[in-house]
């Protein structure tokens, strides 16, 4: 029985060992080239393609290569031989940098002007399979608009899963609070003025010929005086919750996130009108 418990208790500390011992799964390597400038300024693209690289390594679904990287290696790799270190194993560095190529998915695109909109275009390529494997195009005026739609155009470009939406109980809490200030400082509102209207009627019931009122069975002047006072306290504090209110749905509007993946339309000049361009899903 000891020995059965023996050999069982050895068979399993293999098996976990072997376990720890198993390398982690490689991610794939994929590529990123330079975005292609089309009538914007070569340093423009290269931000972007920089943005995109960095937003690809982030998700830490692939191994993430970009020309930079490759320029790295290949200089390294020269300064090595300059100083004799692959003279010995000169097979090692040509594995290094050939580790470093062997990147089976490549990401091109361009960074385009039409007009005053850019359009950011990427596709992603299996060089193995030799066919594209997926694509995004976003259209945008502004390039800081492209920057911040990265996430969703990499997702898409690469095949990923798309980012969590942005939370939204912030901007709707705040529009649904100047909402209830708006309705409640109109009818707060709209009863002081039905008040005003009744106090009018009574200090004016009716009118003669000449356009004069006929007053009959007057209160106090005190009792007025103290109503007008209340009426005019009223109306600011309708006015007050009208105007937060506003103030209120103007900022959940502020801060409302743009839509996830943002716009793939736009206008741009045409002519001597203006044309609808933009990519259809």
């Amino acid at each position: 029985m000891r020995a059965t418990l023996g050999l069982l208790m050895g068979l399993w500390a293999l098996v976990a060992s072997a376990a720890n011992d198993k390398p982690p799964e490689e991610k794939p390597r994929l590529l990123v080239a330079d975005l292609t400038a089309q009538g914007v300024p070569a340093e423009v693209a290269a931000a972007l393609t920089d943005a995109l690289v960095q937003t690809l390594s982030e998700r830490s679904l692939f191994q993430v290569l970009s020309r930079k990287d490759l320029q790295t290696v290949v200089s390294t790799e020269r300064q090595r031989q300059m100083l004799g270190a692959c003279d010995e194993d000169p097979s090692r560095c040509a594995t290094d940098v050939g580790s470093l190529l062997q990147a089976r998915y490549v990401m091109t695109g361009s960074l385009s002007r039409l007009g005053s909109t850019y359009e950011l275009s990427l596709q992603m390529l299996d060089t193995v399979k030799g066919r594209p494997l997926a694509r995004s195009t976003r259209l945008a005026s502004k390039v800081e608009t492209l920057r911040q739609l990265m996430p969703w155009v990499a997702a898409e470009a690469s095949g990923a899963p798309l980012p969590p939406p942005a939370s939204r109980v912030v901007p709707y809490s705040l529009m649904a609070g100047g909402g209830a200030a708006l309705m409640g400082g109109g009818v707060y509102g709209l009863i002081a003025l039905s008040r005003q209207k009744v106090l009018n009627d009574e200090l004016c019931p009716a009118r003669d010929g000449q356009g004069s009122c006929t007053p009959a069975a007057l209160r106090e002047l005190s009792y007025y005086q103290q109503e007008n006072d209340r009426l005019g306290r009223d109306k600011t504090v309708s006015l007050l919750l009208m105007g937060a209110g506003a103030a209120l749905v103007g900022a959940g509007l502020w801060l409302m996130p743009p839509p996830e993946g943002g716009p793939r339309v736009a206008l741009v000049p045409a002519g001597q009108g203006m044309a609808v361009v933009g990519v259809w899903p």
